[in-house]
């Protein structure tokens, strides 16, 4: 594909320098965030030497105050585990089954293998598949995600 009449610099660049480019601002993101990630830690532990889950506040004088948030993710195991955990607290009395109900909500997650299934059937002609599809398509929203760009590196033979 030729390039478009230059608007820009880069478009007088080769691919080459376009690429070189890319990867260079690229690797120098990724070393100011983790640069950046790592001083913000030590700056957080300094200054909240016993932080408490949430809003922290500091303040510095002057009407200005330093905030820190502080976060935990909280993540369940595998499905088998906590349904048998929940289980567990079910069988503990009459709250329990209250509390195990309360405590886990099941969001549902769209498979996307499945779909592209019902796709490659209705485009071989299944009505079924079209049918569903214009089903689905009802509560399914898609909207274009960040493109990714990677220069791999050739394997070395050893």
């Amino acid at each position: 594909m030729e390039n478009p009449v230059p608007s820009t610099p880069w478009d007088n660049w080769t691919n080459d320098q376009c690429l070189m480019h890319w990867q260079s601002l690229k690797d120098a993101l990724s070393a100011a965030k983790d640069a950046e990630l790592e001083f913000r830690k030590y700056v957080v532990s300094r200054e909240f030497p016993k932080p408490e889950e949430g809003m922290n506040t500091k303040d510095l004088g002057n009407g200005y105050q330093l905030k820190a948030g502080i976060k935990y993710n909280y993540n369940l195991l595998d499905n088998d585990t906590v349904e048998k955990c929940l289980n567990k607290i079910e069988s503990l009395g009459n709250e329990g089954k209250f509390i195990a109900e309360r405590l886990v909500s099941w969001k549902p997650s769209f498979l996307l293998t499945e779909y592209r299934t019902l796709q490659d059937d209705a485009a071989k002609g299944s009505k079924f598949a079209n049918d569903v599809l214009n089903v689905v398509n009802e509560m399914l929203e898609i909207k274009e995600a960040a493109p990714s760009l990677e220069i791999k590196e050739p394997r070395v033979k050893k």
